[in-house]
């Protein structure tokens, strides 16, 4: 399974930079919704501008900016996410309350908060892990489309039974890896954050806690 995320965000979640993911759902699903208690990450480009980030993370990420994965035949996922907490709230304060834990600027989370302003904001804290082999798949049409969540162990239509084979192991291979890669973050670096993030949302009155796939 892999989660979409704009490409500046998922280099600094795999750096240990952020910690954090604020979502809503895309056009073609009602709500977000956390699928999968470990996943890969999906960079994506849905958004050019660098100044939805903050200044110094904007010089760091510029290449990740750009970045464009539709032009790439060969598409590369080198960072593995464990999901270790999932909230919801309508508060906009949310985007304060969080501002340590990530690298977006006020713009992008303006927008984030203005799409589907009657839906909550899905939190998700997340533990990263960087691939020291990173899956590599083909490109696919069914790769693109305004939607969350995809699984890159299934098969597109059409499929030989060997290719469908080949999927399945090279998910399963990308999972024993991750489990004995090294986190971005260590234990005591990581702990510290979660107890950031949990006093910080603990001052939301409408927060409702979700529980993990």
């Amino acid at each position: 399974m892999a989660l979409k995320e704009w490409a500046p965000t998922c280099a600094a979640i795999a750096a240990g930079e952020q910690t954090i993911l604020l979502r809503k759902g895309g056009i073609k699903e009602p709500t977000f919704k956390p699928a999968a208690r470990e996943f890969l990450l999906f960079p994506t480009s849905f958004h050019t501008d660098a100044q939805l980030l903050k200044p110094d993370a904007a010089q760091r990420y510029a290449a990740e900016c750009a970045f464009d994965p539709k032009a790439h035949p060969t598409l590369r996922f080198g960072t593995w996410a464990a999901l270790t907490g999932a909230w919801t709230t309508a508060d906009p304060a949310v985007l304060r309350l969080l501002d340590e834990l990530h690298v977006w600027g006020p713009d992008f989370l303006e927008q984030r908060l203005r799409w589907r302003k009657t839906q909550p904001i899905t939190v998700l804290e997340l533990r990263a892990v960087r691939l020291p082999q990173p899956l590599e798949l083909a490109s696919r049409a069914d790769f693109w489309g305004c939607f969350s969540w995809l699984d890159l162990a299934a098969a597109p239509e059409g499929s030989t039974a060997e290719q469908q084979q080949q999927l399945a192991e090279a998910a399963a291979a990308t999972a024993a890896a991750a489990a004995a890669a090294t986190p971005a973050l260590g234990d005591a670096a990581f702990a510290e954050r979660q107890a950031l993030c949990r006093r910080q949302l603990a001052q939301l009155a409408d927060l409702q806690e979700l529980p993990l796939p």
